[in-house]
């Protein structure tokens, strides 16, 4: 009879549960405490795939000249006496335009250019005798060029002028895993108030089961048990002040799982927790850290930029070898005193070497740097690798003794009879100071069931946080 308003209690919030899972889905989708974060994660992206635009997009470019020019010259010649003076106005008309690319499968870039003049040009010219001649020349001048360029030691695959874009593609991968250690995060503190909130209802519950079997008891004395009447109310009273402080401590838990939440009502989506615990641990936890925990991912993050400095700086080491391949065609035309024009096509292929005896002291000193900073990444990684496993294997431990006592406690709780001093008062056989300290007694293993059940949540809660399991997938 005491406990159908508990059974009906837990059928009620059956229906309406609102799991730990739920609310983390929520908090996902309606927090704006991430918005700083995805923001450096856009900001990221952004520099990626500009550095990658920046290295292989066709590059292209138009310029122009436009200018006059004046120019006096005399000349005097005192052995064949052919002194003369000559005036020249000349007009300066060019316009160019250059198109490369390079390529990240070999590192090889591709070139076009052109460019067109158009000079007009006036001269007057004059010797001893006077006036001489007048020229007026216009012609135009056409370049053609098309060039392939392969890096075969330095440079090889674009390795030194890549490295900007490889340094990018970790940076944003490194960024993504900084949103999701800080959601991780948040969701962790926000779900320790989700299981503080779901102990003290589950507190009070079992208060409230107390108080109802006393005020039943009280409702059954007779006229003539006034001395255990007062003994009753007294207990009754004690038990209604604790459960005044419980309700008060779950009213302040109320905002802050909506200040978590807007919009959640706790009264029609109950939290709530499994009764029956369950974990997951993992066996191989070396094998499970190294490919899932953020943290060792991000330093695996920083041991690949790492790598890719020393090797932009060991082939930067190297000499200048390229192989090139170009076509050149020249067009020029000039209308002289004799009429001229004239076409030119080059064709060439060549090996290009070069290197500085005395080498390149600033490359070098980067790359003893970055050679010993790889071992300090080394013994970054197994410390944290070390600290992480041992953690995790404490909290597996306390996990496993808790689900020990939780069984013993759960044990006693099906052996116990917790009407046993209950029904013998009411066969004249006990005394209510009896009844009261089993009633205690039961409560007092009640509540130590839900305290153990509440520490099991939050040290799996701290075992999945460790582990990096709080996000879904």
């Amino acid at each position: 009879m005491f406990l159908l308003p508990i059974l009906i209690l837990m059928l009620s919030q059956s229906a309406s549960a609102y799991t730990q899972d739920n609310f983390v889905h929520q908090l996902l989708l309606s927090h704006e405490f991430f918005e700083k974060e995805r923001i450096n994660v856009e900001i990221k992206k952004i520099e990626m795939i500009g550095d990658r635009a920046n290295y292989s997009n066709w590059d292209w470019g138009v310029g122009a000249e436009f200018g006059r020019i004046h120019k006096n010259k005399l000349k005097y010649d005192y052995i064949s006496s052919t002194d003369y003076a000559r005036s020249t106005n000349q007009q300066v008309r060019k316009i160019s335009s250059d198109l490369s690319k390079k390529f990240f499968s070999n590192g090889s870039e591709l070139s076009f250019s052109f460019d067109r003049s158009l000079p007009v040009k006036n001269e007057k010219m004059y010797d001893k005798n006077g006036y001489q001649t007048d020229k007026n020349t216009a012609e135009y001048l056409d370049d053609l060029s098309v060039s392939w360029t392969l890096p075969l030691l330095k440079n090889q695959n674009g390795v030194v002028d890549q490295k900007t874009y490889d340094l990018a593609v970790l940076d944003y991968k490194d960024e993504m895993l900084v949103l999701a250690e800080v959601q991780e995060d948040f969701i962790e503190n926000k779900v320790v108030e989700f299981i503080d909130w779901v102990e003290y209802k589950w507190q009070i519950e079992v208060l409230s089961n107390t108080i109802n079997r006393l005020s039943s008891m009280q409702d059954q004395m007779t006229d003539g048990q006034t001395r255990d009447r007062e003994i009753l109310e007294r207990s009754i009273d004690k038990h209604q002040r604790l459960l005044l402080s419980l309700k008060s401590k779950l009213k302040a838990q109320n905002a802050l799982l909506l200040s978590a939440v807007s919009g959640l009502n706790v009264d029609k989506n109950i939290p709530t927790l499994g009764r029956q615990f369950s974990v997951n641990l993992i066996d191989n936890l070396d094998q499970y850290c190294q490919t899932m925990v953020r943290d060792l991912r991000r330093i695996n993050i920083e041991i690949h930029k790492n790598n890719r400095s020393i090797e932009t700086y060991k082939n930067s080491k190297l000499p200048d070898f390229d192989f090139t391949i170009s076509a050149t065609k020249d067009d020029n035309k000039g209308n002289y005193t004799s009429y001229s024009k004239s076409t030119e096509t080059e064709y060439e292929a060549k090996l290009v070497f070069s290197y500085p005896l005395s080498g390149d002291i600033n490359n070098q000193v980067y790359l003893d740097k970055y050679r010993l900073k790889s071992r300090q990444f080394e013994l970054k990684y197994n410390n944290k690798l070390n600290d992480i496993i041992a953690n995790a294997k404490k909290i597996a431990t306390d996990i496993k003794q808790g689900q020990i006592q939780l069984s013993l406690i759960e044990q006693q709780l099906q052996t116990l009879d917790p009407n046993h001093e209950l029904n013998l008062y009411f066969k004249g056989q006990g005394e209510i100071r009896f009844v009261i300290s089993e009633m205690d007694d039961y409560q007092d293993l009640r509540l130590e069931e839900v305290i153990m059940l509440i520490g099991l949540y939050k040290n799996k809660l701290e075992y999945d946080s460790l582990l990096d399991r709080l996000l879904p997938n």
